[in-house]
């Protein structure tokens, strides 16, 4: 079952959601982008593992449901990515869409364990769009995973 909630990062209140399972809940705001789910407890949680140093410098701890909540990374393979870029005291989001590799430049992407192949699109991190830390949901609007809904 699926609820608004009141952020505890933004404190935004009509874009933020709880989703509870039976025995699971997840949480995500779409104004400051930060998720969170019932697993990211304790005080020992020093950071998620496979993630960049920003993200877990920029952990805040719930008090309230004691548990930590972290900027987004959305990859959507074809659509892009988006994700936090900068460091703890100035950081911003980032959309990059996926490019095609020109033909002459394909050699400089070998697919590993396959000779001979190469990757012929990347994610175009260099040319990647900026939005501001309460700007997720625009991010979101720009690749196209969101849809406006009409008020009921």
């Amino acid at each position: 079952m699926e609820k608004v909630i009141d952020c505890p990062i933004c404190y935004d209140t009509d874009t933020c959601f709880e989703d509870t399972q039976p025995d699971f809940k997840s949480y995500m705001c779409f104004n400051c982008g930060f998720m969170s789910n019932s697993q990211y407890i304790g005080e020992n949680l020093d950071k998620i593992e496979n993630t960049s140093q920003l993200v877990n410098e920029l952990k805040f701890l719930d008090e309230e449901r004691q548990i930590y909540w972290y900027p987004s990374i959305v990859n959507m393979g074809p659509k892009g990515i988006i994700f936090p870029e900068g460091n703890e005291e100035s950081w911003v989001w980032k959309y990059a869409t996926v490019v095609e590799i020109p033909k002459e430049e394909q050699e400089q992407y070998p697919i590993p364990d396959k000779d001979g192949e190469f990757y012929t699109e990347k994610l175009d991190v260099e040319n990647a769009e900026t939005y501001g830390q309460y700007e997720f949901l625009e991010a979101c609007k720009k690749m196209g995973i969101t849809m406006e809904v009409p008020n009921a």
